[in-house]
């Protein structure tokens, strides 16, 4: 029997805890939380539904989702059993599992919404097919796909498990694994406008640097970064709107 590892490879080992401990504060968590909001309408709120993260980390999402709306069932994975463990405290009624993408232990159709968010970036190149298929397999038909990752105007891979996608080539990934996406949009323009500028984007993460916040910001990098997320969320909530450029990408998608 295989023990699963307590954290995902090349990352530091007090990673899930730093996320445990902001992202239910944190401006930059609320604003991705506002923008899928707008980007799933009452489908976040549809009452009965099943709901299920991919790669749930600490459970913010998760725990987000629920005290919003009236899900029948909720589950998440993991590949870090420590990221299990820190969600279990927010969430002790759902099926939380450590798992990777590519084998996901839940039966066919099992949930009417799926999110996955900032997991696909990190998933190998060569498991990246298999894991969207499987993210279709469990989707009931009808029901709708979330996903977030990050985003670059032109694929860009600095590992064989990271990478910044294009618009373009997470459609085609989508399709290729029986998707069809209603809509590809990039968000947190004008932030990343302004750290491209500074010459600062998405890195693959090691063990000396990973992005989480080690410190709550100030009250007026809070108000301004989560006002421009928020202004985005707003724009984005009329259907078919999108984003021609950001740092991060989300696509919305129905199985085809």
């Amino acid at each position: 029997m295989t023990t699963a590892p307590a954290t995902a490879p090349g990352i530091p080992a007090d990673y899930y805890r730093q996320i445990f401990e902001v992202e239910e504060r944190h401006w930059w968590y609320r604003g991705m939380r506002t923008i899928s909001a707008a980007l799933l309408g009452e489908r976040l709120t549809r009452p009965g539904q099943r709901l299920f993260d991919a790669g749930c980390g600490t459970g913010g999402f998760l725990r987000w989702a629920l005290d919003r709306g009236s899900f029948a069932a909720s589950a998440g994975v993991d590949i870090g059993s420590a990221a299990i463990e820190l969600a279990r405290t927010r969430l002790p009624d759902a099926d939380l599992r450590t798992a990777p993408l590519h084998a996901l232990p839940f039966g066919d159709a099992a949930f009417e919404l799926v999110v996955s968010n900032d997991v696909l970036q990190h998933v190998p190149e060569d498991e990246v097919d298999e894991s969207l298929a499987e993210l279709r397999r469990v989707l009931a038909p009808g029901g709708t796909l979330l996903l977030r990752t990050n985003g670059a105007r032109r694929l860009r891979r600095e590992r064989a498990d990271w990478r910044a996608y294009d618009r373009a080539t997470l459609v085609g990934a989508l399709e290729r694994a029986g998707f069809a996406v209603e809509r590809a949009t990039y968000v947190n323009a004008l932030l990343s406008l302004y750290g491209a500028a500074r010459g600062h984007s998405p890195r693959a993460p090691s063990e000396s640097q990973d992005g989480i916040p080690r410190r709550e910001p100030s009250r007026l990098v809070g108000a301004v970064g989560g006002g421009v997320l928020a202004a985005e969320a707003r724009w984005l909530a009329r259907p078919g709107r999108a984003l021609p450029y950001g740092h991060t990408l989300f696509a919305v998608a129905s199985p085809a």
